[in-house]
C-alpha cells in the first residue's frame, strides 16, 4: 500500500480532501466509548489506522531549491513504510502524508503550519527547510507542542529555547568552521596561504549564521580580513561595483554563503572582472544546488563548498546506495544534501512513532527527544546518525567539503572522505 498523500493550499479544502467534522467525531466516541480514545488526537480517533504527518516547504518560489528535494525524500521514504507494513507496534498504522506549500514566503509558513496542525491534525511537521520559514514555522509548531523536525542550518533556531525543535543536520556554525579548518590545513599542506581575506552573504538569518561562524574561526588565523559584505538577498542586481572593490584591495579567498541565484549572479560578476582567487569556500551555499551547477556549467569548477552530503557519498555505503538508486529512479536525479536530510528526518520519526507509548503529540515528541540511532539504524538513516542534545541540536551531525571539477562534487575534506585530491590555488580564469 503507498502512502495516503493530501495537499494543503490557500483554503484547508482546496484539494477536495475533507477534515471529520466536530460532530461526526462526537458521534463516532459515543458509538464506541470515550475511554477507548483517551490520550488520541482527534484524527486518530476517527481513522485509527491512519498517522496524519506534514511537510510544510517552499514547493514553489525561491526556496523551492530547498523544498522540493525534501519533500520529494520524504514521499519515498512514506511510500516504503507504507508499503512494508506501516507502523508495526501501532497495527500497522499507515503515515498519511500532508503536503503543505508556503510557497518561500516566511508568514505563509507560519500559516500553513497552523493550519496543518490545526485542521488537518498533523501530528508532526517536517519542514521548512529555509531559516525564514523555519524561524516563523517552528514558532507556530511551538506554540501548538508539537514535534517539528528540520532540515535547516541556521543557528538561531536552536538557541530560542524552543521544545519542540528538532534539527537533523549540523548548524550553520559547525560547517563555517568545517570551511575554515579545510582551508587552513589546505594552506598549509600546500604552502599557498591567503594573502587578503573577505566574505560574502545575504541577509538571511542563515546566511548570517554561517558567515558570523565564519568570522570567529578567522579571530583564531593570522588570515587578515579585508571586508565583510551583506546583502539583502535576490535584490541586488549587479555584483560587480562589490567585487570590483575587492579585487582592487587585494582580496585573495572568499568565504560566502548565499542561495543559487545570488551565487550564479556573483560568479558571473567574477568572471567578467577576472577576478582570480586563491581560494573561494562556501558554507552550505549555491555551488551544491542544482540550479547553480545548471546554470554555470564549467565556471563553477574548482569552487568549493562546506555541505553535508554529496552523491558520491553512496559509493561507499551500501545501505545509502540502495536508497540513491530509489530515489534516481523515482525522480530522474541524485539525492543532495537537503533531500539526504528529508530521508533522515523519516529515519527519526520512523523510529519514534514505533516507540511512541501512544500516538499523541507529547508521546511522539518524547520519543524523539530520546532518539539515539547510529548510521544505518534504520532504511533511512543513511547519512549520520541522530542524538539531540537539550536544545535540539543533533550531536552526531557532520560536515564535508566538495570541490566542483567537471561539473561534479567531489569530496576533498577531511581526509577519511576524500575522493579527490584539492586543486589549491584555483587555476586562473585565463588558464581555464
Amino acid at each position: 500500500m503507498t502512502q495516503t498523500k493530501r495537499s494543503v493550499g490557500l483554503s484547508p479544502s482546496q484539494d477536495g480532501s475533507s477534515v471529520t467534522s466536530p460532530r461526526r467525531r462526537s458521534l463516532m466516541a459515543a458509538g464506541l466509548g470515550a475511554a477507548a480514545f483517551s490520550g488520541f488526537p482527534a484524527i486518530v480517533r476517527a481513522q485509527a489506522n491512519k498517522i496524519p504527518i506534514a511537510v510544510v516547504v517552499g514547493l514553489t518560489g525561491r526556496a523551492s531549491a530547498w523544498g522540493v528535494p525534501v519533500a520529494d525524500a520524504v514521499k519515498l521514504c512514506v511510500d516504503q513504510i507504507n508499503s512494508s507494513g506501516g507502523i508495526k507496534s501501532k497495527q500497522g498504522a499507515q503515515i498519511e502524508l500532508i503536503l503543505a506549500d508556503h510557497q518561500s514566503n516566511p508568514q505563509m509558513a507560519g500559516t500553513q503550519t497552523e493550519r496543518v496542525i490545526q485542521v488537518s491534525n498533523a501530528l508532526v511537521v517536517l519542514g521548512n527547510a529555509t531559516s525564514g520559514a523555519t524561524v516563523v514555522g517552528s514558532a507556530a509548531a511551538e506554540k501548538n507542542k508539537t514535534a517539528m523536525l528540520s532540515t535547516d542550518a541556521a543557528d538561531t533556531l536552536t538557541a530560542k529555547g524552543l521544545k519542540y525543535y528538532f534539527r537533523i543536520g549540523p548548524k550553520a556554525s559547525a560547517m563555517a568552521t568545517t570551511a575554515v579548518n579545510f582551508a587552513m590545513e589546505t594552506a598549509k599542506a600546500t604552502g599557498v596561504a591567503p594573502k587578503k581575506v573577505a566574505t560574502i552573504a545575504d541577509d538571511s538569518t542563515f546566511s548570517q549564521d554561517a558567515i558570523n561562524g565564519v568570522l570567529r574561526a578567522l579571530k583564531g588565523t593570522s588570515w587578515a580580513l579585508q571586508e565583510n559584505v551583506s546583502f539583502p538577498a535576490g535584490s541586488v542586481s549587479d555584483f560587480t561595483p562589490i567585487l570590483q572593490r575587492l579585487k582592487l584591495a587585494g582580496v585573495d579567498t572568499i568565504f560566502q554563503a548565499t542561495f543559487a541565484p545570488d551565487g550564479i549572479q556573483i560568479l558571473r560578476a567574477m568572471k567578467t572582472l577576472n577576478f582570480d582567487l586563491t581560494a573561494w569556500v562556501h558554507v552550505l551555499g549555491a555551488p551544491y544546488t542544482p540550479e547553480f551547477n545548471a546554470a554555470v556549467k564549467r565556471d563553477g569548477n574548482f569552487i568549493t563548498d562546506a555541505v553535508g552530503f554529496v552523491p558520491e557519498l553512496s559509493r561507499k555505503n551500501a545501505l545509502l546506495n540502495k536508497f540513491s538508486e530509489a530515489y534516481r529512479a523515482k525522480y530522474g536525479k541524485d539525492l543532495d544534501d537537503q533531500s539526504s536530510l528529508g530521508a533522515n528526518s523519516v529515519a527519526v520519526l520512523y523510529d519514534a512513532l514505533e516507540r511512541a507509548t501512544s500516538l499523541d503529540r507529547e508521546a511522539i515528541a518524547q520519543a524523539i527527544r530520546a532518539t539515539d540511532l547510529q548510521p544505518g539504524a534504520n532504511p533511512f538513516m543513511i547519512r549520520d546518525g541522530v542524538k539531540f542534545d537539550s536544545a535540539g541540536d543533533n550531536t552526531r551531525a557532520s560536515g564535508i567539503v566538495m570541490q566542483l571539477r567537471d561539473e561534479q562534487q567531489r569530496i576533498v575534506y577531511p581526509a577519511s572522505f576524500a575522493t579527490e585530491k584539492v586543486v589549491w590555488p584555483m587555476p586562473k580564469w585565463s588558464a581555464r
